[in-house]
Order: structure tokens, then C-alpha cells, then sequence
């Protein structure tokens, strides 16, 4: 995904929160995630930011400016829903 001249890396995973990485960071990342994390629920390595978007199974890009995701709501629905990037 792209908004002004960033780009950023939009992922999902079904335990987690969707999240946004700078492929930025992810170039200029200097360190080693060779090593297992210590701490529970910590978290090492390239920043990222989780977006409040919980249950989603899966996530696609629709262009340069919006993504499609597949979303499990809390009554068991499932919803197919879009997002553009006014909110990265």
C-alpha cells in the first residue's frame, strides 16, 4: 500500500491484529531475528503498528490506495469489507 511517497506492508494473521510495517524499516532493519523472544507477548525486531481490526482471515490489496479483508464478527458473521489509506 502506498500514501504519499511511503510504502507500507499491510498484514493479517488470524491471531493477531492486522498490522502495518515501512518496508522502509523493513530495508534499513539492521538487527537479527535469529533469537527467540524472552518475554511473552513481546515483540523485537522491525517496528509496526496494529490497526484495530481483529478476526481477520484474510487480506488483499485492491490498488495502490485500498485493501479488501475478509472479517470475522463476534456473532460468527463473516463480512467482506474494504479500506483505503487514509487510515495507515
Amino acid at each position: 500500500m502506498k500514501k504519499g511517497d511511503e510504502s507500507f506492508l499491510i498484514m493479517a494473521n488470524s491471531d493477531r491484529p492486522v498490522m502495518k510495517v515501512k518496508f522502509k524499516d523493513i530495508e534499513t532493519y539492521q538487527g537479527s531475528l535469529t533469537q527467540p523472544i524472552k518475554e511473552n507477548y513481546s515483540t523485537a525486531g522491525v517496528p509496526y503498528v496494529s490497526f484495530p481490526m481483529v478476526n481477520v482471515l484474510q487480506l488483499d490489496k485492491l490498488d495502490d490506495t485500498q485493501f479488501i479483508f475478509l472479517q470475522r464478527r463476534a456473532n460468527g458473521d463473516l463480512d467482506v469489507r474494504t479500506s483505503n489509506n487514509r487510515s495507515l
